[in-house]
């Protein structure tokens, strides 16, 4: 795994399972490699639109797609100019084309396929992020370690209790992209169903006391294996103490570097 350690799962809500309705949250992190070796963590979350009813074959569709354009900007071409220069307006264009094309196969309108996106690419010392819709991104600055700060809020449309979409005509034209110029440590990526738990909505914070538990115990965990660092997380998001607060799926992406 090299310098980095993740775990991420996603869960559904309790309204999902008693409706016996399917979890429509997706991620996938996966660490890549520059074509002159830089390591690199590729991270992406997505919530599929409750409304939408292949909403999770959309989320799938953009976490995947996402992590694979990454992997071939990085070892086909120059990797961090390329994602500053239209890489994801043309990213957005290949996952509608894909969405479409599926769409019209069952019959069905790319709505029906409507996902937001919160992605992060991290290298050595500079990160980008990218993100439309609901969701957030949280992040520690190696300089400022254990202080943790929400580098991208969720995104409300133009109605209340609205967000833009992947599957929007203007998708590109909404979506925020952060360049981070400094080396960050530790990086969480959530979606929709833990803001209300893990943002500070008052201050537009992030909520430490949620945040440090978490990442310490998987810095500290024994275990370097994705796979048996996500199922606890798994766990823990499907406990009785967060569905208290939430009955919506919830996914969540966390990802701290070697400090040795």
């Amino acid at each position: 795994m090299g310098m980095w350690r993740f775990a991420a799962a996603s869960v559904a809500g309790t309204a999902h399972l008693k409706s016996g309705s399917p979890c429509q949250d997706a991620c996938r992190t996966e660490m890549v490699f520059s074509a002159d070796k830089e390591e690199l963590l590729v991270a992406v979350v997505s919530d599929g639109a409750g409304s939408a009813s292949r909403a999770e074959i959309g989320a799938r569709l953009a976490c995947d797609l996402f992590v694979n354009e990454v992997r071939r900007a990085f070892q086909e071409s120059d990797g961090w100019e390329s994602l500053t220069k239209g890489f994801i307006a043309e990213w957005i264009g290949q996952f509608q084309l894909q969405i479409v094309l599926r769409a019209s196969e069952e019959g069905l309108k790319s709505q029906d396929f409507a996902c937001t996106l919160v992605a992060a690419v991290v290298g050595a010392n500079r990160a980008i992020y990218f993100h439309l819709g609901d969701g957030a991104l949280v992040e520690s600055r190696r300089s400022e370690a254990g202080h943790y700060r929400c580098a991208s809020w969720p995104q409300q449309g133009e109605y209340a209790n609205t967000t833009y979409f992947l599957t929007d005509a203007d998708a590109a034209s909404k979506i925020v992209t952060v360049t981070a110029d400094y080396a960050v440590d530790e990086v969480a990526l959530l979606t929709d169903g833990l803001q209300a738990i893990v943002l500070d909505f008052r201050a537009r914070s992030a909520h430490t006391p949620f945040f440090a538990p978490l990442f310490g115990w998987l810095r500290g965990a024994v275990s370097n294996s994705p796979a048996e660092l996500s199922g606890p997380l798994a766990v823990y998001l499907s406990s009785e103490k967060v569905n208290a607060r939430t009955d919506d799926d919830k996914t969540l992406i966390l990802a701290v570097r070697s400090r040795g």
